[in-house]
């Protein structure tokens, strides 16, 4: 084996003097990448401090847009309360009074030669007021005599009628009537556009009796029956006098001081031959100067919400054969004998139409109702007493309250001898502290002793949810896979033991302690399909009253953002009333009824699969109520955020298209993209200032 040489002790030497100096190198270049790093790791620190800063300044910035939103909304709340109230309305009226005077500061004081030569851009102008067309013969100073020859000249231009019988008998008892109004009422029967009608009038015994100077003009068309009474019989008997007299198939009621629009009778029996026993039509209000102003749009027929809200008023043409059948009218509810009338006649038959077109002026004069709702004081007391007797008649086991606002009624069911077992649906996934609320509110709070909650459970894995659906009180249901809302309703309702079924989502927080009561009343009649609460936001603001059809070519929840204590339109939040929908945030209805539709349709994963259950109910000729006595907390889409479902919507419309185009409970007139009672902008135009509102 070959041994190498040994090195020599000066080459050993000079490399270790070499190694030392590489090993300094190393040293330093340790040091340097140790500084390096230092600073590196510095910046990473200043970086994730300004990560976290940032993320607190974002998390500020939420929380203060959070609150502005809500500031906002409840603005807005605010701001629709006061655009209803009575007070706005009226200072709306006399700005516009103003400003019309400011812009026509000189036509009603000008002489006759002078009117005549008034611009034609004013005449136009003047001629977009709303003015009730009876009301233009009024030109000058208008004697009794002036008045007579009006009536007889309009009377003579008339064509005569096509039939030899009249089809409708107008109904109108009369009592010291101011002779310029009755001249009105009567010219605008003659311009009926259709000639198919007889005018029954009867005098109440007169004391003021300078309007009979019409009467005899009025004779002598042929086409109008008059007769006097000598004794004071008041306005029932009065008008059941000329119910007698009255010969035609139809009758219509006309107050001695209001107006039918020209085309009110022949709209009427168009309607009325569709087979409707009674058809109603929405009017407004007519001053002392002809101006009409506060049109009221009303729905179709509306059975709960009548009792609530004395809605249908004028005009209405009943059959004269089943109104002499109902009793006609009872004199111990003058003052409301058209409502409590309307009660009885509505009992005997459901074939009630409505028109959605202002065919009657209302006249508003002091003393009336129509011009102040305090006219009358002993309104209320009948109008009480009435909705009491209905219910007695029908069965129903209630009784009627007085409302918080004037001429509202409130249907409050008697205390209960049974108890039918109801079941709670909640679909539910981790969210504890919604959970927890909500189960919560519902155990503590409803006073309804026969219940259960029945979660459906969509694979919770929080360890505090899960501890709530361990509880005694709740049935868990599990749901495993990917969520749908109407198989997680239809999975929970198949394992309910109930006789009636309430949809309650995670987040509703039961408020009204009697809710199942309240709710319960509707949904065993058996004409009722679905019945909902009044939610509200935490600001007490609506979230739900409702759902109408139409709003987004789809639907949405009317008066939304309302404030909760306010009356709505007409007591379209104080009471009770039929809707197209609800929602299934909160709904009661039969298990029964719900099987017999199928349950909720499972094509929809996330929404309206409430909206098509009741329209199914709808078809079914059910009606859906919504109850806002049965009140709660509703934080909307908590768990499901605002992702908007576009297949649901596409279903629905498949379904659903040809009936969504208009809401039978929700007037035309309204603007349905706001959902809030608004006219259409053409309307609110014309009704917004003081000369036409």
């Amino acid at each position: 084996m070959d041994i190498p040489p040994s090195r020599t002790a000066r080459e050993s030497s000079g490399d270790l003097v070499e190694l030392k100096e590489r090993l300094k190198w190393l040293e330093d270049e340790v040091r340097l990448q140790g500084d390096a790093l230092m600073r590196v790791t510095g910046l990473v620190e200043a970086l994730a401090a300004n990560i976290e800063k940032q993320r607190s300044d974002q998390t500020t910035l939420t929380e203060w847009m959070t609150h502005l939103e809500e500031g906002v909304r409840s603005a807005q709340g605010q701001l629709h309360e006061i655009l209803q109230s009575r007070i706005w309305r009226t200072f709306v009226r006399v700005a516009g009074l103003i400003s019309l005077r400011r812009r026509y500061p000189s036509t009603r004081t000008l002489p006759s030669p002078a009117r005549e030569k008034a611009s034609a851009a004013d005449t136009r102008s003047l001629a977009s007021v709303r003015r009730a067309r009876a009301s233009r013969h009024a030109q000058g100073v208008m004697t009794i005599a002036k008045w007579e020859k009006v009536i007889r000249a309009v009377a003579s231009s008339r064509r005569p009628p096509k039939n030899p019988a009249p089809r409708i008998s107008i109904v109108t008892p009369v009592r010291n009537t101011k002779p310029s109004w009755f001249a009105e009422a009567a010219l605008s029967v003659i311009e009926q556009s259709s000639p198919d009608w007889e005018w029954c009038i009867v005098d109440d015994a007169s004391d003021d009796t300078d309007f009979h100077a019409f009467f005899p003009a009025l004779e002598e068309t042929g086409r109008v029956r008059i007769r006097r009474l000598d004794q004071q019989a008041g306005i029932s008997g009065a008008t059941n006098e000329a119910l007698q007299l009255a010969s035609a198939e139809y009758v219509c009621f006309l107050d001695h001081d209001d107006l039918l629009a020209p085309t009110a009778l022949a709209e009427c029996l168009n309607k009325l031959g569709e087979g409707f026993d009674a058809v109603y039509t929405d009017s407004d209000k007519v001053d002392e100067a002809g101006l009409r102003r506060e049109p009221f749009h009303k729905p179709d027929w509306s059975p709960e919400y009548f009792r609530g809200v004395m809605y249908v008023g004028h005009l209405l043409c009943v059959r004269r054969e089943m109104a002499l059948e109902a009793g006609g009218f009872d004199s111990r509810y003058d003052h409301v004998q058209d409502f409590e009338f309307m009660l009885r006649f509505s009992e005997r038959t459901p074939r009630i139409g409505h028109l959605s077109r202002i065919l009657y002026h209302w006249r508003a004069i002091p003393g009336s109702v129509a011009a102040s709702e305090d006219a009358k004081s002993d309104i209320a007391r009948r109008q009480l007493d009435a909705v009491r007797a209905h219910l007695g008649r029908t069965a129903l086991p209630a009784t009627a309250e007085l409302g918080d606002t004037p001429h509202r009624v409130r249907v409050v069911p008697l205390p209960r001898g049974s108890h039918p077992q109801v079941s709670i649906v909640i679909p539910t996934k981790d969210a504890p502290v919604v959970l927890g609320k909500c189960l919560s509110s519902v155990l503590r709070r409803t006073t309804y002793p026969a219940f259960d909650i029945v979660c459906v459970d969509n694979q919770t894995s929080d360890p505090r949810a899960l501890q709530l659906l361990r509880s005694p009180h709740i049935t868990r249901v599990p749901f495993p896979g990917k969520f749908n809302f109407s198989r997680a309703n239809n999975c929970g309702a198949s394992r309910t033991t109930g006789e009636y079924l309430v949809f309650m989502n995670n987040d509703i927080e039961v408020i009204s302690p009697d809710w199942i009561q309240e709710m319960l009343y509707y949904a065993e009649q058996s004409d009722v399909g679905a019945v909902g609460g009044l939610l509200l936001y935490p600001d007490r603001t609506v979230q739900h009253a409702g759902v109408i059809l139409g709003p987004r070519g789809t639907a949405d929840h009317v008066l939304r953002r309302a404030s909760a204590d306010s009356d709505g339109y007409a007591g379209s939040l104080a009471c009770a009333r039929e809707v197209s929908a609800v929602t299934a945030a909160c709904m009661m209805l039969k298990k029964a009824t719900f099987q017999q539709v199928g349950g909720f349709n499972e094509h929809y994963f996330t929404a309206y699969q409430d909206v098509d259950l009741c329209l199914q109910l709808s078809s079914l000729g059910k009606r859906n109520i919504f109850c806002p006595r049965a009140v709660f907390y509703h934080r909307e889409s908590y768990s499901r955020g605002d992702y908007y479902d576009h297949v649901d919507r596409n279903l629905l419309l498949d379904r659903w298209e040809d009936r969504i185009r208009s809401d039978p409970y929700y007037n035309p007139n309204f603007d349905v993209e706001k959902c809030d009672y608004s006219l259409k902008a053409a309307d609110d135009e014309r009704y917004a200032t003081a000369v036409s509102a």
